[in-house]
């Protein structure tokens, strides 16, 4: 089993980052950390996790809508403000689709189409949710207020979660948790939520027994491990165990591998 000191990174692709990024930082309350030639990297003030964003261009295609990011908002009222703000700036930013607000397990939320090709959650979270709790709770410490995000009548409180699509719930979340070493965090029926013990943000995985679309490497989550001596471990560990396994990278620094999981979902082992 893999010991990863923390889910540390996710990646997603887009067509142009000049369309995607205000999307992250006007509408979403998160920083730009570093841009570089087809890549950046953005983040939310309240959670530690990194969102890498690569530049696929103008053929880099629609994900499936059980593939996203969401962010949380503190009051049940703040999904109804973002879903007038959306809709009254869909031209600006180039947005193809706003739901409007819809309540299913403990959440209250609202889904768009950014113009790179993903789509994106704005949700409110019940606290007192009976089931799941560490997912319910809040995943901030200190609540932003309206003037740190100012004219929009919703304030973005954290990046707490990305989606994946398996075929098998149960043999998932095995792999997830006797493989990866992360942690069973909630679910239930429908879905499971993984995560590391170490950190709020958290991985919802939805059973699609027939999936369509299969996602390209680019767009992945990453377990940083402690050593590259682990990397090199891990690499040997999964080789029996994964549907498909690239080779280690080194360099700058970085001992890496990607890998599929069972249902050929990316992730990346570094240190």
């Amino acid at each position: 089993m893999l010991n990863p000191i923390g889910l540390t990174h996710g990646h997603y692709e887009c067509r142009a980052l000049d369309e995607t990024l205000p999307i992250f930082t006007d509408l979403l309350a998160m920083q730009v950390l570093e841009r570089g030639k087809g890549q950046a990297v953005v983040r939310h003030p309240n959670t530690s996790w990194r969102l890498v964003v690569h530049e696929g261009g103008p053929d880099a295609p629609d994900k499936p809508h059980n593939n996203h990011y969401g962010v949380r908002v503190a009051r049940p009222a703040e999904v109804d403000a973002a879903h007038e703000y959306l809709e009254a700036n869909k031209a600006r930013y180039g947005l193809k689709r706003v739901s409007r607000p819809s309540a299913q397990h403990f959440a209250r939320s609202i889904y768009f189409s950014e113009p790179g090709g993903n789509t994106l959650e704005i949700e409110y979270y019940d606290p007192q949710a009976a089931e799941g709790r560490g997912i319910a709770a809040p995943h901030w410490q200190r609540e932003l207020a309206e003037s740190d995000f100012p004219g929009r009548g919703y304030v973005p409180q954290a990046l707490t979660h990305g989606t994946l699509e398996c075929h098998d719930k149960d043999a998932s979340a095995a792999f997830y948790r006797d493989v990866l070493g992360l942690q069973i965090a909630g679910g239930g029926r429908i879905s499971v939520y993984i995560k590391h013990p170490a950190t709020p943000w958290y991985l919802v995985v939805l059973p699609m027994p027939k999936r369509k679309k299969q996602l390209r490497p680019v767009n992945r989550f990453t377990l940083t491990l402690a050593s590259a001596d682990d990397v090199e471990k891990a690499h040997r560990e999964l080789g029996s165990k994964a549907t498909e396994l690239q080779a280690i990278e080194r360099g700058e620094g970085c001992t890496s591998f990607l890998f599929a999981d069972l249902d050929h979902n990316w992730w990346e082992v570094r240190a």
